[in-house]
């Protein structure tokens, strides 16, 4: 059963402290239809009483499904996720997505910006496995709502590769080095198909393609950088690290005569080091030829002009500049391990 808003309110000021809650509830002032005064806490738990009242009328006036909670539950879960009430503000939002996929299938561009909100609650909570999934879940619905080209799904990719970024860099996710690289690679397949459908098209987006390319050029960075800064003895070999090998060694034998005894023992295999070497070098190259590929690919945008206002090829220039800088300073740095 839900708590009565005034104890509600009441907890959650006793437990923040109204202070630090100041810009928030400021930059909220247009959503609560009023301006309460700074401090004014019973202003707040009147505005919240009202709002949910209100949707508690309307689910009973309307029924539980009727499209219009969809908008009324948003309204209310977006001043819960003001006030910094994150798991208030999800449970709310999970009933606006449930209203919107009865009413309009699994799949509705409404339903992204609900996810959008549960995203910003899950990262409140630092809840960063919901959020993960949240935006594998926008991810797969942006590839059913639009064509692999339409500026919204590339602005999905966008946001999907952005996100698997910021979580391998700040290690949200506990992934590991390897985890890391299989999900760099599943996001940059996102990034070759958009590209390759682009390029099919005419070049006649010369933006979205730069963007594409660009975006994928990052996380290819990323990956270099992380498998250049990675010892050689850290990488898998393709031959097992020990092999078997006959000892033998003259010994007096009954008689007093030499006889050779043989034994077999483990030794180390003298490939293996050789194997784990090229196992990085290997990987090291497939990371760099895909970063020249698409610097070749943003330099032709720039070189061609594409009817790009002078703002927009200087951007892209800037691109290929800071791509070309950590590209050499990854190459240097893989190097060491080949330098024996």
């Amino acid at each position: 059963m839900a708590l009565d808003p005034q104890i509600r309110m009441t907890r959650w000021f006793h437990f923040s402290g109204f202070s630090a809650l100041l810009p928030l509830l400021l930059a909220g002032q247009a959503a609560l239809g009023q301006s309460p005064a700074p401090g004014d806490d019973a202003a707040l738990v009147r505005e919240l009483s009202r709002r949910e009242a209100a949707v508690e009328n309307l689910r009973g006036e309307l029924g539980l499904y009727h499209p219009a909670l969809r908008e009324a539950y948003g309204e209310l879960g977006g001043f819960y996720l003001e006030l910094g009430d994150y798991q208030q503000s999800l449970a709310t939002y999970q009933d606006a997505l449930e209203v919107a996929r009865i009413n309009e299938g699994l799949h509705s561009e409404s339903q992204l910006r609900i996810i959008d909100a549960m995203i910003a609650g899950n990262e409140g909570l630092a809840d960063w496995q919901a959020v993960d999934s949240l935006h594998h879940f926008r991810h797969h619905m942006a590839g059913r709502l639009w064509e692999l080209t339409d500026s919204r799904h590339l602005s999905a990719i966008s946001a999907f590769g952005g996100w698997k970024m910021r979580a391998i860099r700040e290690g949200l996710l506990n992934e590991s080095a390897w985890g890391a690289q299989a999900v760099i690679d599943d996001v940059g397949a996102a990034y070759r198909r958009a590209i390759a459908a682009l390029e099919r098209e005419g070049g006649d987006r010369p933006l979205a393609l730069a963007e594409m390319v660009r975006g994928k050029a990052e996380l290819d960075l990323h990956m270099m950088g992380a498998v250049a800064s990675t010892p050689y003895n850290y990488f898998p070999a393709t031959v097992p690290r020990y092999v078997n090998q006959m000892r033998c060694r003259a010994v007096r034998g009954p008689n007093g005569q030499a006889v050779q005894q043989c034994v077999n023992v483990q030794v180390e295999n003298p490939r293996y080091r050789d194997s784990q070497r090229n196992n990085k070098r290997t990987t090291l190259m497939r990371y760099s030829n895909a970063i020249n590929n698409g610097i070749e690919r943003l330099t032709a945008i720039r070189d061609s002009g594409a009817g790009l206002p002078d703002d927009a090829l200087a951007q892209i220039d800037s691109q290929i500049t800071q791509l070309q800088a950590q590209y050499q300073q990854y190459s240097r740095r893989g190097r060491r391990d080949f330098l024996f």
